[in-house]
């Protein structure tokens, strides 16, 4: 474990690897069941400055996954953190609460 791990470990409590790989694998089903916003959802995401700057272009910071009982969830991500609301606006203050500062 190195110095950043170390520090990451202690900041959010990660107790154990076990719990590592409950929210990899989480994160791996959220991706599966991956959908499209609509349009709708992908204005409000745009007004709110809820994205990133990827290779030059503006992007989505929130996307939602749908499972197979038709339950809806939020998701905003970086490369080292995600969450996940159960509400587009939800997902939006925790992308600017937390997600943004993992960047």
């Amino acid at each position: 474990m190195g110095i950043g791990d170390l520090f990451l470990h202690q900041q959010y409590n990660m107790s154990t690897f076990k719990e590592f790989l409950v929210e990899t694998s989480e994160m791996e089903q959220l991706r599966k069941n991956k959908k499209p916003l609509t349009d709708e959802e992908c204005d409000i995401v745009k007004k709110s400055k809820a994205t990133w700057i990827w290779r030059g272009k503006v992007t989505k910071a929130v996307w939602k996954s749908v499972d197979k009982n038709g339950k809806t969830t939020y998701v905003t991500n970086s490369h080292r953190a995600y969450n996940t609301a159960t509400t587009l606006q939800g997902a939006i203050d925790r992308f600017h609460e937390f997600i943004k500062g993992t960047a």
